[in-house]
C-alpha cells in the first residue's frame, strides 16, 4: 500500500514537473514605471498601489502567454509605458485624493518591446507594440465582479490572440 502512494505521488510530481516544462517561458522587465505615463492609484499609497499594478499585469501576460504561445517558446517583454483606463479627478469633495473616472477619452494603453524565440534561441519574432483600447467602455460587459485591471486584461488578451493565436 505504502508503495503505491509513493508511486502515485512521484507520477503526480512527475507529471507536474514535465507539464510545466511544456509551457511557454516569460520574463517581463518592467522599465521604470515610476515614469509611467499614469500608474496613481489616488487614496492609496502611489508604491503599494505601482506595485499591485505590476504585479497584476504581470500575471496577465503570462497568462496569456501560457494559453496562447507553443511549448517551448520564450517570450521577453519590456514594458515600457502604461496607461490604465480611467484617469484621477479631483472635483469630489469628499475624494480630496482623487477618484479614477471612465470615460471615452481615458483610454487604457501600454506600450512594450517584445522578442520572442524558440527553444534554441532562434528569434521568431520581435518588435514594438503600443496596444491601447479606445473603445474600452464598449467591448464586454462591465461587472463589480470582473478582476481588477479588467480593461487592460482584456487588451492583452486580443494582442496575444491577433499576434500568436
Amino acid at each position: 500500500m505504502r508503495v503505491v502512494r509513493v508511486r502515485r505521488i512521484f507520477l503526480a510530481c512527475l507529471c507536474l514537473h514535465l507539464s510545466s516544462a511544456l509551457l511557454a517561458d516569460v520574463e517581463i522587465i518592467w522599465v521604470e514605471p515610476e515614469k509611467f505615463r499614469d500608474i496613481r492609484g489616488g487614496e492609496v499609497n502611489q508604491r503599494s498601489f505601482q506595485n499591485q499594478v505590476v504585479a497584476v499585469l504581470t500575471a496577465y501576460f503570462e497568462e496569456a502567454a501560457k494559453e496562447t504561445l507553443p511549448a517551448g517558446q520564450n517570450l521577453r517583454l519590456s514594458i515600457t509605458d502604461v496607461d490604465l483606463a480611467g484617469d484621477l479627478e479631483y472635483f469630489f469633495f469628499r475624494f480630496p485624493f482623487g477618484v479614477r473616472v471612465m470615460r471615452d477619452v481615458y483610454f487604457p494603453a501600454i506600450q512594450f518591446n517584445y522578442v520572442l524565440s524558440d527553444e534554441d534561441g532562434r528569434i521568431i519574432a520581435t518588435g514594438q507594440e503600443n496596444i491601447k483600447d479606445m473603445g474600452y467602455l464598449y467591448s464586454g460587459r462591465r461587472s463589480i465582479s470582473n478582476p481588477p485591471f479588467d480593461y487592460e486584461k482584456r487588451m492583452i488578451d486580443d494582442w496575444f490572440r491577433k499576434n500568436f493565436g
